[in-house]
């Protein structure tokens, strides 16, 4: 198999620091021909509308991370949008909802980018809303553009708006303020509806929002995110949590709390199948 240098290198340097490389597992891959089959049938099952969950049991070293970042590279493939969240106690805990669905935004990738891709899936379905309105024959800059797009968004967000009203009324400002020119607070928003903290109280007060996305409010913007990624013609979103087994070795209220943040992830998956 060909492949450029810069590939090759990138490969060669991950392997002799000891960590799987991010691109490139195909060429690496030994082993997973029995998984191929089946996740084809579950990215099949989602693309038409569907949800699923697997949970990959192996010892240490045994190649789980291997075999999830091969998952993910083969995912990107069939036209979905990937994250993989390490877990960790210290800075990713499984029961902060809203620190998980931080580094999900953070590590949100494409075939086209592969970290922070959030911020470029927004410009996309934008730019498909625009497309959309062109072909119903309204010219780009004139009075009833602009007009016709936001009827259009809020049409689209119909779905995001039941499931997670503040993403919707988000996404409605970043546009917004984007059509305006206001590129400063279009910005602040993407960064607030990516879960980052510490954004601006007047970028915040332009979309009428305060504070920052907190736990119960993170899987509904999961949900929002749903919505943007399917209708910019992606087949859907493939997370992965990785080193999910280190909430055995930390103390049992936590342990407990993260235990039923996955008993709530699987319930809210089983009521999309």
């Amino acid at each position: 198999m060909s492949m450029s240098p810069k590939r090759r290198s990138d490969i060669i340097d991950a392997l002799r620091r000891g960590t799987v490389p991010q691109q490139g597992l195909d060429v690496l891959a030994v082993g997973l021909d029995r998984f191929e089959e089946y996740f084809s049938e579950e990215f099949g099952k989602v693309k038409q509308g569907g949800a699923g969950f697997k949970a990959l049991q192996g010892e240490y070293g045994s190649g789980k991370t291997f075999a999830s970042r091969w998952l993910c590279e083969r995912a990107k493939r069939a036209g979905f949008v990937t994250s993989e969240v390490q877990i960790s106690e210290t800075e990713t805990p499984l029961h902060r909802h809203e620190t998980v669905y931080r580094r999900i935004m953070e590590r949100l990738s494409t075939t086209a980018q592969q970290f922070g891709a959030f911020q470029a899936v927004l410009d996309q379905w934008f730019y498909t809303l625009e497309q959309d309105v062109e072909k119903e024959g309204i010219a780009p800059g004139s009075d009833s553009f602009e007009a016709r797009v936001q009827a259009l968004l809020d049409q689209r967000l119909t779905e995001a708006t039941r499931v997670s009203p503040i993403f919707a009324q988000v996404v409605r400002a970043i546009r917004s303020a984007a059509a305006a020119g206001d590129d400063e607070t279009a910005r602040g928003l993407v960064a607030w509806l990516s879960g980052q903290p510490n954004v601006a109280a007047t970028v915040k007060r332009r979309a009428d929002i305060k504070g920052d996305i907190d736990h119960d409010g993170a899987l509904q913007m999961l949900a929002g995110l749903l919505t943007v990624i399917r209708d910019c013609g992606f087949a859907g979103l493939v997370v992965v949590l990785d080193e999910v087994e280190t909430i055995q070795r930390v103390r049992s209220d936590s342990r407990d709390k993260s235990l039923e943040a996955i008993r709530k992830l699987i319930d809210d998956l089983g009521l999309r199948r």
